[in-house]
């Protein structure tokens, strides 16, 4: 299994520069996604790492052999890239074109077939092998690519690389295959490096997961110290739903921080290591907003408001609740709960081991949230 390095992965087009001194481990046997929006510069990036884009400066190693001036062919690194035709022979069946990439090279054939046959087993399109392309559907095709790069991969180096495999396909086989990666990797004993600007996709994936932002590294770590621990604003946006209250911390206690908030409420958080009177941002997911129908003084952090919205999306309840003028809160609570109207007068709270503190950021709290 191999282990990935890059070290200062450098790369622009026409001028405009699209990743900047990007420098990451991938480890034996890992599987490590690359998340970010659209234009971050993470299919780029893997398309470096297979050789089919040439960075300006920076090192690509693979069991620590630099491989920059190795051709993509003579890699040996599966891919799946996206694509409307995904690349596939369109005379030759579904089996056929799953195993084509290592007949050509003079594997052995019988060998071949077996294990063309294991991966469309595994990406469940075993009744499917003497299918054509024409006969597929654009998630069938898709899921073909992805044998072919598993099949290369597994008796090659080992190394996979996945841009958006799972786009095409519908939500419960997306569903299902995402917990089939996964399994895959771990079975083959293949190192994955895997890109998708879903974030729901990376968190239940990866090992690890790298942030992108225009084309920078903002943060790598763990699903769940990336949830817990994010490392500025941008990531806690793009995370998950979440909440911002700008304040300024007006005392600490020995436990709890009490923040002013700008309409004059003060509300408590974990204890924190800003210094009295700086000006914050407190985050709240909105999974850890509660809604009230009756008021009850006695609940911490108790804010007023009015409900604009409430949506069913995916078996929760997804309430928008304002507060103050322009000022909408989102609330995400599982639909057997107790529904809310548009126009219902509610109170919200939050625990404070529930909150995330950030410095004001120097370009305004608006544009920092922009994603």
């Amino acid at each position: 299994m191999p282990e990935v390095r890059l070290d200062n992965i450098n790369k622009s087009f026409r001028g405009q520069q699209i990743l900047k001194n990007i420098s990451f481990d991938v480890k034996q046997g890992e599987y490590f996604t690359v998340c970010g929006q659209t234009g971050a510069g993470k299919s780029t990036l893997l398309k470096i790492i297979a050789g089919l884009v040439e960075p300006d400066s920076g090192e690509i190693y693979l069991d620590d052999k630099c491989i920059n001036k190795v051709p993509p062919e003579d890699r040996g690194i599966g891919m799946v890239f996206e694509h409307k035709t995904y690349a596939l022979f369109p005379h030759l069946t579904i089996l056929e074109n799953v195993g084509y990439g290592l007949r050509v090279k003079g594997e052995n054939l019988d060998e071949v077939r077996e294990i063309a046959r294991q991966m469309l087993e595994l990406v469940l399109l075993e009744k499917r092998a003497n299918a054509y392309p024409s006969e597929c559907s654009g998630g069938m095709k898709q899921r073909v690519a992805l044998a072919r790069a598993l099949v290369i991969s597994n008796l090659k180096t080992g190394l996979i690389l996945l841009d958006e495999p799972l786009s095409a396909l519908d939500a419960k086989i997306r569903m299902d295959l995402r917990h089939q990666l996964t399994r895959l990797v771990r079975e083959l004993k293949v190192t994955c490096i895997h890109v998708t600007q879903d974030t729901e996709e990376a968190l239940m994936i990866s090992d690890r997961i790298a942030i992108i932002n225009k084309g920078e590294i903002i943060q790598i770590g763990t699903p769940l110290e990336l949830y817990e621990r994010p490392i500025n604003l941008f990531v806690c946006r793009f995370l998950s739903l979440s909440n911002f209250f700008e304040g300024k911390i007006k005392k600490h206690g020995e436990k709890l921080t009490e923040i002013e908030l700008k309409n004059g409420k003060v509300i408590k958080i974990r204890r924190s290591s800003y210094p009295k009177g700086s000006i914050v941002v407190v985050a709240v997911r909105a999974e850890n907003i509660m809604v009230h129908h009756e008021r009850d003084p006695s609940i911490m952090n108790l804010l007023e408001g009015t409900v604009r919205t409430s949506k069913f999306v995916s078996g929760n309840n997804i309430e928008e609740i304002e507060i103050a003028e322009n000022q909408i809160i989102f609330s995400k609570r599982h639909a057997t709960q107790i529904w809310s109207e548009p126009g219902d007068k509610v109170c919200i709270s939050f625990k404070p081991e529930r909150t995330l503190i950030f410095p004001y950021p120097e370009e305004g709290l608006e544009k920092a949230l922009m994603l």
